[in-house]
């Protein structure tokens, strides 16, 4: 979290909250260790691809790409300046008396001026076509040959793909999350299309407000807890993967999760308990 469709609304809510607006300068929170970025007099825009924020800052003379990854639960949010909220790390003070914060309490966020991560895959709803195009012509390669619920997770081929959208899109495909990758792909292409459609759901129902994020437009997080089939929900089972990251599954894939779970064994990792 935030995910592909949290990334979006998190754009669209500081494009609209930038409007007519001229900014002096940015201040960092010393604390935070994120770069300094000594930039003065600009416009904003912004962005989304896949999990990555890109925020253009216009001088009039030159624009700068500020890239922005949101963490665990990092989110922008227009005050007046002086009415910052707690753990806002990173400020944009405009000269009309107003500040746009990042508000991260984790700290996990980062940013700096750069262009999008060359890393990471196109994003699978804006730019589907090349989305679909990348991950078949690496389908050849090793990384494909892990669980499709680790592979989902991997941003150089499903950008902005994270914990809940993997979950959703395996279960409402009946789909074994401990297969081999490029097998699932193969059996079910499907995955592909549910790459795009439940992010666009998602989005259009205010995102996942899940754990640290919460809308920035103040919606009602009910609608998408009730979207919810499989991520965190009753009668469903999960597991820690093997980056520590928990994947949620239907029932009927016990017995594959179990087998999932004893290759850590085998390799000599911990052995993580299921619960």
């Amino acid at each position: 979290m935030p995910e592909l469709a949290e990334v979006k609304i998190t754009s669209d809510y500081i494009n609209e909250s930038v409007k007519g607006k001229f900014f002096k300068r940015i201040e960092k929170n010393p604390e935070h260790k994120g770069e300094e970025v000594y930039l003065q007099n600009f416009e904003i825009s912004s962005e989304s691809r896949g999990k990555e924020l890109r925020m253009m800052l216009n001088t009039g003379e030159e624009v700068f790409p500020f890239v922005v990854t949101l963490g665990m639960g990092g989110h922008f949010k227009l005050t007046k300046t002086g009415e910052e909220l707690k753990h806002s790390h990173l400020k944009f003070i405009s000269d009309d008396g107003y500040t746009l914060s990042f508000v991260d309490i984790r700290r996990f966020g980062k940013w700096a001026i750069r262009d999008w991560n060359p890393d990471r895959g196109p994003d699978p709803v804006y730019e589907h076509s090349d989305f679909i195009t990348h991950v078949k012509r690496n389908l050849h390669k090793r990384a494909f040959e892990k669980p499709i619920c680790e592979v989902l997770m991997d941003q150089r081929y499903f950008n902005g793909i994270g914990n809940y959208l993997r979950a959703e899109i395996l279960h409402r495909l009946d789909c074994n999350p401990f297969l081999n990758a490029r097998e699932a792909l193969y059996k079910t292409p499907e995955i592909l299309d549910l790459c795009k459609k439940l992010p666009q759901e998602a989005y259009i129902l205010g995102g996942g407000q899940l754990k640290d994020w919460q809308s920035p437009t103040g919606v009602d997080a009910t609608s998408f807890k009730e979207w919810m089939q499989c991520y965190h929900t009753t009668g469903n089972n999960s597991l820690e993967d093997k980056k520590g990251r928990r994947i949620w599954y239907h029932p009927k894939w016990e017995q594959e999760a179990q087998e999932y779970l004893q290759t850590f064994k085998k390799n000599g990792n911990k052995l993580l308990q299921n619960t």
